[in-house]
């Protein structure tokens, strides 16, 4: 038959879906909060419910991509906060969505991914520039 290759995964040969793969929940975020802006709180309620699926598949690719960067070597401190995070954004839209605190779960998503961000970002400016 064939031979397994260790430390291969599903996931090697599509690389560039771990940089798209934060927007779609900060976008769906954004979404709400502007359902919410023009007075349609019930809009906002589901397009939060829609988003559940989409940040616990961002949170688990998160844990993923840590448990693989960990197999190759020493891994940023910072990058080792991204699954929290993720989890953590998903455990507040799952409880604003059951409280119906919209706006809670909103601000609260916003304010996750705003630390994301600059978390990545410091990661990138700590990075040398022949790596970049």
């Amino acid at each position: 038959m064939g031979s397994l290759t260790p430390c291969r995964n599903i996931r090697r040969p599509r690389e560039n879906s771990r940089v798209a793969r934060p927007w779609l929940p900060i976008a769906i975020a954004l979404a709400a909060a502007a359902a919410e802006a023009a007075g349609a709180s019930q809009l906002a309620l589901y397009v939060l419910l829609a988003s559940v699926p989409v940040n616990a598949s961002c949170a688990l690719g998160a844990l993923g991509d840590v448990l693989d960067a960990r197999e190759q070597g020493s891994v940023d401190p910072a990058i080792m906060l991204e699954p929290f995070l993720s989890a953590l954004a998903l455990t507040l839209v799952v409880a604003g969505t059951a409280a119906n605190a919209v706006v809670f779960a909103i601000a609260g998503c916003l304010a996750v991914y705003a630390v994301q961000a600059l978390l990545g970002l410091s990661v990138e400016l700590r990075r040398p520039a022949l790596e970049r």
